[in-house]
């Protein structure tokens, strides 16, 4: 199971007591990674002094989500955070940033996902003990938060290997990929794993397909990976004002332990 450095005995301790309902029954684990551009920086000038306005409503999504777990039979399954703050229920959602952990039962679920107390999104988790990434986008029709897209990914160490590169395309094209020497295409909502193990600077590019079939370059750099980590490498669709291209990428690097 992928987890987090440790940096003292005593964060250990409450790492391991986060979960004490559910130790008794087999578990697995659920996190988010909503992808997508910021929110417009804005602000106005009072009596001389600048300020920074609030982003506009939609421009970002929920800043802190609750999750609810319901079994077949529509019943509520106990599920914990992997780091709870009791002031403040549910887990952060940042930006183009993998969230915490949620830990849920491995019966088939209905996943709603809370927003203040409202609903925002849901997915189905299949049953089985295999842990799960839910990558979310702003809907590109709504261009607001306020609707989201998802898919949901195998994430555990048994699918997603130490060593491993992960491509997504939540992107509304096309693309194309080169590896070193490898190649391939992934078609929007695909995913794509390779194996990049150990690298110094491989060089990679991200290409999509224009209106007229041409290759247009989205990203172009070179993968580094150390040892015991893995990448994941998510294209999206620009969800800016006035967009020099189309699509964006992130590349995020982990541990894996």
């Amino acid at each position: 199971m992928f987890r987090f450095p440790i940096g003292s005995i005593g964060f250990a301790l409450f790492f391991l007591s986060v979960f004490p309902a559910l130790e008794a029954q087999e578990t697995r684990t659920l996190r988010f990674l909503a992808v997508g551009e910021p929110p417009p920086f804005r602000q106005e000038v009072r009596d001389g002094v600048r300020y920074e306005l609030s982003a506009p409503e939609g421009s970002a999504p929920p800043s802190r989500i609750e999750v609810q777990a319901l079994n077949e039979e529509g019943e509520e399954e106990e599920q914990e955070y992997e780091v709870q703050e009791l002031e403040k229920p549910g887990i952060l959602l940042q930006l183009n940033r993998f969230s915490r952990r949620v830990k849920v039962s491995t019966a088939e679920l209905e996943v709603r996902i809370r927003d203040e107390g409202k609903a925002w999104h849901s997915c189905k988790l299949p049953e089985g003990g295999e842990d799960y990434l839910l990558v979310l986008w702003r809907d590109p029709q709504e261009k607001k938060w306020t609707k989201a897209k998802s898919i949901l990914l195998p994430d555990g160490p048994t699918a997603f290997k130490e060593g491993g590169a992960r491509f997504i395309n939540v992107a509304s094209r096309n693309l194309g990929v080169s590896m070193g020497e490898t190649s391939f295409r992934m078609r929007p909502g695909g995913s794509v794993t390779k194996n990049l193990g150990i690298s110094k600077g491989l060089q990679t590019r991200v290409f999509y397909e224009d209106e007229r079939g041409r290759a247009k370059r989205v990203w172009s750099s070179a993968l580094v990976q150390n040892k015991r980590e893995r990448t994941t490498v998510v294209v999206f669709f620009a969800d800016g004002r006035k967009p020099r291209k189309p699509l964006k990428l992130i590349s995020l690097r982990e541990k894996v332990f």
